[in-house]
């Protein structure tokens, strides 16, 4: 088959995420995949900050021509906008790929793609991936209006009526999102197995006091740093190795010099293979969420990638993470708890080496991208031929 995803940042970048883990297994497997990414942007967001990435052979970018004065503005409201202005912008390359390249499947995944749904000859999947309501409030801030989510949620729905088929990638969320009746199919993240092989953490864990307590992700504004922080503070003897870059990476690295922490390693934004050898040289790893709705409907990839390396796994209580979890992972919500399931897994022996096989099992059945994948295409082929898409 013949994909095409308009993708609403730079693909070649830091941010390695649920849509590259997919269409580069999809290329891998024999599909067509063409990407079309956005202008590159001066942003501390890591979707937009790149590296050096090579592409399955069966991988294609475009790229769509904007008017670059506009585009390199910083305006009010900028990521909104110009998320906007992007797709829109976007129609146009949308329709020449479909044609030039025989598309059989137009995958969308954000509100502004909205006008991107007209295109009626190939088949249309909506990706829910994120509580887009509860981020746009984050976004808008001091602009927040309730005529404007009123605006949202229409379109919302309206995107999941006028497609073929719509993914959700957490319960929390598909159940959020039923209109009409219409089949919601639960598409959760993953890992690939496989990235276990990419390297040891040897030589970092050389490098820094033990035990490590480590976490990756973007530096964002639904990660609770200050919980991190804080308890970093109470454990000076341990090593807390955060991994990633983002929006909040300055505030954070602006933090650990006022509380004049030692024992808290920044790496930055790292190549995700080298994310891979950071979370083997860790102890510890961390899911730690502040509990807001966009928090609640995650399913965070960082999560997999955790138990894939087979490492104990302290999460914050929620909703969509409880409902993976079947007794593999620890809670904490405070200081407290954090510092006392620190100390309990550092000392826990079996109880801990049973948390870590549990995990590890079942990620590897349930969570693994190659298996993700495979299912899509089934649906996928499915739902063609209902629709008459089969050429």
């Amino acid at each position: 088959m013949n994909f095409l995803f308009p993708y609403m940042a730079r693909w070649k970048a830091v941010n390695w995420t649920r849509y590259h883990q997919i269409f580069t297994l999809l290329a891998e497997l024999g599909h067509e995949v063409h990407v079309i990414q956005s202008p590159p942007q001066k942003s501390i967001e890591t979707n937009f900050q790149e590296i050096k990435i090579d592409l399955p052979e069966n991988l294609h970018l475009h790229e769509v021509e904007i008017n670059s004065y506009i585009w390199n503005q910083q305006l009010p409201l900028n990521k909104l906008i110009k998320k906007g202005y992007y797709s829109f912008k976007s129609v146009k390359k949308v329709k020449e790929i479909i044609k030039r390249y025989n598309i059989d499947v137009l995958f969308l995944y954000n509100i502004p793609q909205y006008p991107l749904l007209k295109f009626s000859s190939c088949l249309k999947i909506f990706d829910f991936a994120d509580d887009y309501n509860a981020m746009l409030k984050h976004e808008l801030g001091k602009f927040s209006n309730p005529l404007i989510f009123k605006i949202g949620n229409r379109i919302l729905n309206e995107m999941i009526k006028k497609s073929d088929l719509t993914f959700a990638v957490s319960q929390v969320l598909a159940d959020s999102i039923a209109v009409n009746g219409n089949k919601i199919y639960v598409i959760p993240n993953g890992v690939n197995i496989k990235e276990s092989s990419w390297g040891s953490g040897q030589a970092i864990r050389e490098k820094l006091r033990k035990p490590i307590v480590g976490f990756i992700g973007a530096f964002e504004y639904f990660i609770d740093f200050e919980l991190i922080l804080n308890t970093a503070e109470r454990l000076t003897q341990y090593t807390f190795l955060l991994v990633g870059t983002g929006r909040e990476y300055q505030k954070v690295k602006n933090s650990i010099e006022t509380k004049k922490l030692k024992n808290i390693i920044l790496t930055g934004g790292l190549p995700h293979a080298e994310v891979i050898k950071h979370i083997d040289a860790m102890d510890i790893c961390l899911n730690v969420f502040k509990k807001i709705p966009i928090s609640h409907g995650a399913c965070p990839i960082k999560l997999f990638e955790y138990l894939s390396m087979k490492k104990p796994v302290i999460s914050t209580r929620l909703d969509e993470v409880k409902n993976i979890d079947t007794g593999f992972l620890f809670y904490a919500d405070t200081e407290d708890e954090l510092v006392g399931e620190i100390k309990k897994i550092i000392f826990g022996g079996d109880l801990v080496a049973e948390y870590i096989e549990k995990g590890y099992s079942i990620t590897k059945t349930q969570y693994n991208w190659h298996d993700i994948a495979q299912k899509i295409l089934n649906i996928i082929e499915e739902t063609r031929s209902n629709k008459g898409f089969c050429r």
